[in-house]
């Protein structure tokens, strides 16, 4: 296990060097990220100039959710972000290569395509949960189990970009389309979910739970009387898309027919 793990962080790490050769696209990509979230923080922002509260969630709170939403991303897009070229991979025949290689194919693909602009992601992220705490003089386990809340969430999200992505097997097409269904439904937890119609707040609960890792236990670290109990959502659901997205793969790998070529 550990020569295992240390063959990936070799990968990654090898990965992410041959990226940084690339000083202006790491400089570009993370002015770019910042710029994006920094459009998207101003366009709440708007929204608060209007209303004193958004579904009974204060300015700070709703930063705080933001910041986490936008750290998962960041997490995501530098440690798992291969998996957005599945599809192509898949038309191409790309994927006879990596299936010759012998460790477990889908963590290997995973770490070996790092994303500059994540750190832009993660500043911006980091900078807003950090902050937004501090505004809100959140009690020092908010502190504490704000790491864990992200890690579980870049699983959760990576977990969900896995299934769709396990789609291509099945359905064939050189674009990835079909991720931006789970990358659209991170950016929506930026906002309280009591906001959204009854069955979209339990598709995010339970069929993709991305309010395991963000609304839940911000709103019980918030004092939004929540049971504590929920803060072991965000874990657990960490696990269950960890199994969920290696079955899926598993079963995207069987349907898998090489180009022939």
């Amino acid at each position: 296990m550990r020569a295992t793990l240390e063959l990936y962080w070799q990968a990654f790490s090898a990965a992410l060097q041959a990226k940084f050769e690339y000083r202006v696209d790491f400089f570009l990509g993370v002015v770019t990220s910042c710029m994006l979230q920094s459009a998207a923080l101003a366009f709440l922002f708007v929204v608060f100039h209007q209303t004193p509260a958004l579904g009974g969630w204060s300015p700070e709170q709703v930063v705080l959710l933001f910041g986490v939403a936008a750290t998962t991303l960041g997490v995501s897009e530098l440690f798992f972000n291969h998996i957005w070229m599945v599809p192509y991979y898949v038309v191409m025949g790309e994927l006879d290569r990596l299936l010759t290689y012998p460790v477990r194919s889908l963590p290997f693909l995973l770490v070996t395509r790092p994303e500059l602009h994540a750190f832009g992601n993660l500043t911006m992220g980091l900078a807003l949960s950090i902050g937004a705490l501090y505004k809100l003089q959140a009690p020092w386990f908010a502190w504490v189990l704000l790491p864990m809340l992200v890690l579980c969430g870049g699983i959760v999200y990576t977990g969900a970009l896995v299934i769709f992505g396990s789609l291509s097997f099945k359905f064939l097409g050189p674009t990835a389309m079909h991720l931006m269904i789970p990358h659209s439904l991170l950016q929506a937890t930026r906002y309280p979910l009591g906001i959204y119609p009854g069955w979209f707040q339990y598709s995010l609960m339970i069929l993709v739970p991305y309010g395991a890792f963000n609304y839940l236990p911000a709103g019980f670290l918030l004092g939004k009387a929540l049971s504590p109990w929920l803060m072991l959502a965000a874990p657990t659901a960490a696990v269950v898309f960890l199994f969920a997205a290696q079955k899926t793969w598993d079963w995207g790998l069987s349907k898998y027919e090489s180009t022939g070529s």
